[in-house]
């Protein structure tokens, strides 16, 4: 309510400047902030205690400083630093997730600048193109889906996350309207044959298949309104409100929040991806709404 958008990026980014310098620190020269255990050992875990926190915490670290360094910031230098410092820790944690985004993000960047500068007519093209684009690049992923996932180190189950949603969607079907509950499966008896079969499964690990769940169709309806509604604020903003690249950063948030949940549950739960999603859905809100007044008035 009280900071604009360009303020609580500075904000974000004291914490995150913070964030990424103890990662650094603490893994380098104290024991025990590297993952000893077989499967994980040598990735870094920094102040977070697991690799995957300490890689999606990079990456929205990353993406923060990459911004303020392309917009012009009097401390340039510390910027690109800090941005460098933050990938480098995203490798160290090994966390292909994080990697993801980041390479969306960088790939992104000029895209937005190219939307900037066109007229209308060229705007729906270049989003009509881009995304046929996407549903090409999709087809062609699933159809050599085997060879991709092999190169990242993975299996086509994502270490068993596809043959959990099989289970969570067989349970959405039984209750598809409105769920089982905020977080009123997980504990039911509802959840006993999953969590006998999948000792480490505490929530769906996908954000979008949690909310069917917890809510239901009527709530994923509500939940996708309201990200429709960001989604074109966003998109807004870019084609008529930005002038520097910090001014993409809605946008962003929309596409680490989509690659982030498809792995993990961090929609409707106390993490950073959700309280990022609320506040920057508040103030383009607030921002809209005192354009729109300033419009009246003139």
């Amino acid at each position: 309510m009280r900071y604009p958008l360009k303020e609580q990026i500075k904000l974000i980014a004291w914490a995150f400047g913070i964030a990424a310098s103890l990662s650094m620190l603490f893994s380098a020269f104290v024991p025990g902030y590297i993952h000893e255990s077989p499967e994980l050992l040598g990735m870094w875990s920094g102040i977070y205690g697991h690799k995957n926190e300490l890689g999606y915490m990079m990456a929205w670290s990353a993406g923060v400083f990459l911004h303020l360094a392309l917009s012009g910031h009097r401390y340039r230098w510390l910027m690109w630093a800090l941005c460098g410092i933050s990938v480098c820790l995203i490798i160290l944690s090994r966390s292909t997730t994080s990697l993801t985004i980041l390479l969306a993000m960088v790939l992104l960047l000029p895209f937005y600048r190219s939307l900037k500068r066109t007229n209308y007519k060229l705007q729906v093209i270049m989003i009509t193109s881009t995304l046929m684009l996407m549903i090409i690049f999709s087809i062609l992923l699933l159809n050599n889906i085997e060879t991709v996932v092999g190169t990242s180190g993975k299996d086509l189950t994502f270490n068993g996350r596809s043959d959990l949603w099989e289970l969570v969607i067989s349970k959405i079907l039984e209750r598809p309207w409105l769920g089982y509950g905020f977080s009123g499966f997980w504990t039911s008896n509802a959840a006993s044959k999953l969590r006998a079969t999948y000792d480490w499964a505490s929530n769906a690990h996908n954000g979008f298949l949690e909310i069917f769940l917890e809510l239901g169709f009527l709530g994923f309806l509500t939940f996708a309104a309201g990200f429709v509604r960001f989604f074109v604020m966003a998109l807004t903003r870019i084609i008529s409100v930005a002038k520097k690249p910090e001014d993409y950063w809605p946008m962003q948030i929309l596409i680490i929040i989509l690659i982030v949940n498809f792995s993990e549950a961090r929609l409707l739960t106390p993490s950073w991806n959700w309280l990022m999603y609320v506040t920057t859905s508040l103030s383009l809100t607030l921002e809209y709404q005192r354009n729109h007044k300033n419009i009246l008035v003139n």
